[in-house]
């Protein structure tokens, strides 16, 4: 835990939205407290955020924010949480419908370069610093992954992303498990112990790191 006095290296969440009481919450204790009721940490006076909203709590070293049984859901960049959730500087959280009112911040997180990269301008993924040669559907795939890293993409979700449609088991499930297989083998052409596409049975696909 921090528990120095509050500075400018201390990690933090940043108000995006005028009816947040204080503009700045220096992040110290073991829990802090997000919702509408003045009790809180963070005291946000919407209508759509609960009296206790979400929890930010401080383990291992990392923070992690979990709903706290609210109404309208909390999202961390744009995607509602069903799950705790480890916060990295510049997530946005949002609390229930609406934009992000919370920003995360640590200007002491540490750096760690990505070592599979998407570049917008050339289309392209790299891996430990090599391109990837994918099909378009690998790509498509790849990159709904890459945006939604650390979360869980459905197979519904992977099926409009590659064919534009509902998924379909019948239609689509031997083709998207064929498509998940091939793309870790790619990987794995660069790296051998590569295991950064996880299956969550029955439900879908999380891109790690």
């Amino acid at each position: 835990m921090n528990d120095g006095q509050p500075g400018e290296s201390s990690p933090r969440l940043l108000a995006l939205d005028e009816q947040i009481v204080r503009p700045v919450e220096v992040l110290l204790g073991e829990e802090t407290t997000i919702g509408r009721e003045s009790s809180n940490h963070v005291v946000v006076m919407r209508r759509e955020v609960s009296r206790l909203h979400a929890r930010i709590v401080y383990e291992d070293g990392r923070y992690v924010i979990s709903d706290a049984g609210s109404i309208n859901g909390t999202y961390v960049n744009g995607r509602k949480l069903d799950a705790p959730y480890t916060l990295r500087t510049e997530d946005v959280i949002g609390l229930g419908t609406g934009p992000a009112l919370l920003k995360f911040s640590d200007p002491q997180a540490t750096f760690v370069p990505d070592q599979l990269r998407y570049d917008e301008r050339l289309l392209l993924f790299f891996f430990r610093g090599r391109a990837l040669e994918l099909t378009p559907g690998q790509t498509r795939l790849l990159r709904l992954l890459y945006r939604q890293r650390g979360r869980l993409c459905t197979r519904d979700e992977c099926a409009m992303a590659v064919w534009g449609e509902p998924y379909d088991s019948a239609t689509h499930a031997a083709a998207l498990d064929q498509l998940v297989t091939t793309l870790r083998a790619r990987l794995k052409q660069i790296d051998s112990h590569a295991n950064l596409i996880r299956t969550r049975r029955g439900m879908g696909y999380v891109l790690e790191g």
